[in-house]
């Protein structure tokens, strides 16, 4: 029996000088469309609230990105911002910031950097 594939990664990180959780994953192209990522960030949005739950839980993303937005989604997080995506070669390209919560001009801020 040999090791398992590794298909993918994802957590919760603290960002913008600790204020607030930053949600990421990645998953194999050829897994796609099997919850995967739906599964890990469910996990590591507990994850980060038991760690930590003064903190709200963001995923910032490119609009044109609508799996990770969905997934976003489902694990609670809300639309709260759009703005252009800074340093993006296309200046067409918007961010978008959800979370589990309202966020402060401060943590927007720091979402946009």
């Amino acid at each position: 029996m040999g090791e398992p594939d590794v298909i993918g990664y994802g957590g919760c990180s603290k960002r913008g000088d600790g204020a607030f959780w930053n949600l990421g994953f990645r998953i194999s192209a050829d897994e796609h469309g099997r919850g995967y990522a739906t599964e890990v960030a469910a996990e590591a949005v507990q994850q980060a609230r038991l760690a930590d739950p003064g903190l709200p839980v963001v995923a910032y993303l490119v609009k044109h990105n609508l799996a990770s937005a969905r997934v976003a989604l489902k694990v609670g997080l809300t639309l709260q911002h759009q703005a252009p995506d800074a340093g993006n070669p296309d200046p067409d390209v918007l961010r978008l910031v959800y979370a589990d919560r309202e966020l402060t001009e401060s943590q927007i801020a720091a979402t946009t950097l």
